[in-house]
């Protein structure tokens, strides 16, 4: 195997010079992480994918012309450090499928599909759920895992239904998980905490669950599982691991909580830092520490060199956001706002959500969209006191692109693990359900709004 360090080592240099600028107060911890964030930027671009590059070498691009009419280069490459926290979270969590997968956790899962599942609506439900669950901190690791232990002839016939429910129970989980991106990047710039957005946000994603139950399970049909029966022992043994997996996550996602309340750090902080903790302990169980050396080693060599897509866009948004704020943007959509008569959020949640579908279907990423709209509303003085909706209406404009559109990382995964495109599994397939998702959500979030 040949191994490749500079990419991985410029990644983990940004990551981890991050998390210890949280801890010691010196001016050149900030500057190393931005340098450290523009060097993985530069050493990414010529291997990324045609549209991911051209894209985001126009938004360097831009976002050096902007710099050059506004504040000079020298703020504008510390200002690439501005999406430092997200890019930690992206970084680190991943680790957490070590353990996850050298404690066969996984093979768990497959006995208890086996066993359980024997109607269309079983296995819409379970794979909802686990994806929300799991994938709450596998993150887009969770979906290839679903797609093998349903890849067998019994579901073949079923492959519409079971695309549905990988796609719609991912993305409820992009509406309260601390672990992923859409999460953090709304507590990184809006004034909320975790504690405060969870019990809102964890609401609308059993409101999104309970609405593809209900439309999908008044067509179940059962399924012929021609499977040898499994030993009840063995069946014992596995639900055991999964309820010890399931009270690991809670475990994690209670740390959180505790170390927010108590410690002087934000949550995005703490997420990678937990990520980085729980990984590294529960893997003692299962590995040696050569062994667990090794596969951070691959983990560096074969999960990282993948990220250079979101990775880039990550850091460049940032940037860009930063720009455009100093070139006067939030004056801009302020004005606009004004003279439209727009001064209630919740009129502008449905324009929020319109916004990042259409720049979605053309190709513009959500978190160079929802990073530049997070800078602008967070900094505006007409929704002062109203960042926790603004929050909430983000995240479920951003789920609704997560579902449908035909450039959503979760759509081009899926796509691909099934030999089908994008298009068909996202737009064709999920359109309609998202939003009718959407709906409930604004309609709940205007209940929050006045009731709560």
């Amino acid at each position: 195997m040949k191994y490749i360090w500079y990419r991985p080592t410029a990644i983990l240099l940004m990551g981890i010079t991050y998390l210890v600028s949280q801890f010691i107060d010196h001016p050149i911890l900030p500057t190393l992480v931005s340098i450290f964030a523009l060097i993985t930027l530069i050493l990414f671009i010529p291997y990324l994918t045609k549209v991911p590059r051209i894209l985001i070498s126009t938004l360097l691009v831009l976002t050096i012309v902007l710099s050059i009419f506004g504040e000079g280069l020298v703020p504008m490459i510390m200002s690439f450090d501005e999406n430092a926290g997200l890019l930690a979270i992206f970084i680190f969590v991943p680790l957490i499928s070590i353990p996850i997968t050298a404690g066969k956790y996984l093979n768990s899962m497959d006995i208890i599909f086996s066993s359980y599942i024997r109607s269309t609506k079983q296995m819409y439900s379970y794979m909802q759920l686990s994806l929300m669950g799991i994938g709450s901190v596998m993150n887009l690791g969770s979906i290839p895992i679903m797609h093998q232990l349903t890849n067998t002839g019994a579901f073949k016939k079923h492959n519409n239904l079971k695309l549905k429910a990988m796609n719609r129970g991912f993305a409820m989980a992009f509406m309260w998980s601390p672990y992923f991106i859409s999460v953090a990047l709304v507590l990184s710039y809006f004034d909320i905490t975790w504690l405060e957005l969870f019990p809102y946000g964890f609401v609308l994603a059993i409101v999104g669950i309970l609405l593809g139950m209900l439309t999908q399970g008044k067509n179940s049909e059962p399924i012929q599982i021609n499977d040898d029966s499994i030993d009840e022992e063995k069946l014992r043994k596995a639900k055991r691991k999964m309820f010890q997996l399931i009270a690991i996550i809670v475990t994690m996602t209670v740390t959180t909580i505790l170390l927010e309340q108590f410690v002087d750090l934000s949550v995005i902080t703490i997420v990678p830092l937990v990520a980085i903790g729980f990984s590294t302990v529960w893997s003692i169980f299962y590995l040696s520490p050569k062994n667990f050396a090794e596969k951070f080693v691959d983990y560096t060599q074969e999960r990282l060199p993948n990220m250079g897509n979101e990775l880039s866009l990550f850091i460049v948004a940032g940037a860009f956001g930063y720009a455009i704020i100093q070139a006067g943007a939030s004056d801009w959509v302020i004005y606009f706002l004004q003279s439209t008569g727009i001064s209630h959020v919740l009129v502008l949640l449905p324009l929020i959500a319109l916004l990042i579908n259409v720049l979605s279907f053309v190709g513009i990423h959500p978190i160079i969209t929802n990073t530049a709209l997070a800078t602008t509303f967070s900094t505006s003085p007409i929704f002062a006191g109203d960042h926790l909706i603004l929050s909430l209406g983000i995240l479920s404009g951003w789920m609704l692109t997560i579902m449908a559109s035909p450039f959503s990382a979760t759509n081009l995964m899926v796509g691909n693990l099934v030999g089908s495109n994008s298009y068909r599994v996202g737009f064709k397939l999920n359109w309609k359900f998202g939003l009718l998702v959407y709906a409930a959500h604004y309609l709940l979030i205007c209940g929050f709004y006045y009731f709560l």
